[in-house]
């Protein structure tokens, strides 16, 4: 609860970096009026429009006049006008393979999908230069920030992995890349891996070491049935009534073992008497 309650905080406080302040657009420049009256026919092309999910600054000889985010046409004049639009949508990227080093120093090929939102106009068009290469650059460096955190797979059952903990991970390189985004007025949506995999240099090492847990594992299984079944034969026969010494028990239970721990089938040899 904690957790979740830390990451409301930050979310707050994150969307109060990143909120859009809605300046109004200030009046003309007076050189501006002064030149739209001496010449009127180029003053008519002060219109402009601003589409659906789209916001533009208007800067007037260099400074920041206001922000423009009501789709519709509007008027500015066109002496010293600098009109930067930019889109409010919500983009979707694909980061592509990167070779990156898990905790353990394991090599790994990672791709991402980022989806995110400019919700300060003013911050994604003043205080970085092209911001949408900027949030694609910070997503990268947070991708390998946080996969080398963690190892690619862990045999306790109390330590995350990215291979089996890849939501609550994919949830903090959200904050993280959030932290890293918030100076160009961006609104992180989702940040998650969509392959992960060995580099090719380890891969097949790596598959023999899986496979070899795998046939341990089941060898265990296996043993351990081997034995309550060895057991279990043992004193249903002393229950029937059919008494064995002890001799005759250990042959018992290693035939049994034998038979069902092989990798192969049977070939039971019968003696024949004289």
């Amino acid at each position: 609860m904690s957790t979740i309650n830390t990451m409301m905080t930050m979310n707050k406080e994150d969307d109060s970096l990143i909120h859009e302040d809605h300046a109004p657009v200030t009046t003309c420049h007076p050189l501006s009026v002064v030149l739209g009256i001496l010449c009127c026919p180029i003053t008519m092309c002060s219109c402009y429009t601003i589409q659906e999910r789209e916001s533009a600054i208007l800067l007037t000889y260099g400074k920041y006049a206001g922000t423009v985010s009501q789709p519709g046409i509007h008027f500015a004049n066109v002496w010293g006008r600098d009109l930067r639009k930019i889109s409010t949508k919500v983009i979707s990227v694909d980061l592509p393979h990167t070779k990156v080093v898990d905790k353990n120093g394991n090599p790994l090929l990672i791709s991402g999908v980022l989806t995110y939102q400019f919700v300060n106009v003013r911050k994604a068009l003043l205080d970085v230069e092209n911001a949408n290469q900027f949030v694609y650059t910070q997503a990268q460096a947070a991708l390998k920030q946080i996969v080398s955190r963690y190892p690619y797979e862990s045999d306790e059952h109390n330590h995350h992995s990215l291979k089996s903990e890849s939501a609550e991970i994919g949830m903090e390189m959200v904050q993280i890349l959030q932290s890293r985004v918030n100076i160009s007025g961006t609104k992180i949506h989702s940040f998650a891996f969509n392959e992960i995999s060995y580099a090719p240099e380890i891969a097949a090492g790596m598959l023999k070491r899986q496979q070899a847990a795998a046939t341990v594992a089941a060898r265990k299984t296996i043993i351990l049935g081997a034995v309550e079944i060895a057991h279990g034969a043992v004193q249903e026969l002393q229950e029937r009534g059919i008494s064995m010494d002890d001799k005759a028990k250990v042959a018992l239970v290693s035939n049994l073992l034998t038979v069902i721990c092989s990798d192969r089938d049977a070939q039971p040899i019968v003696p024949l008497g004289n």
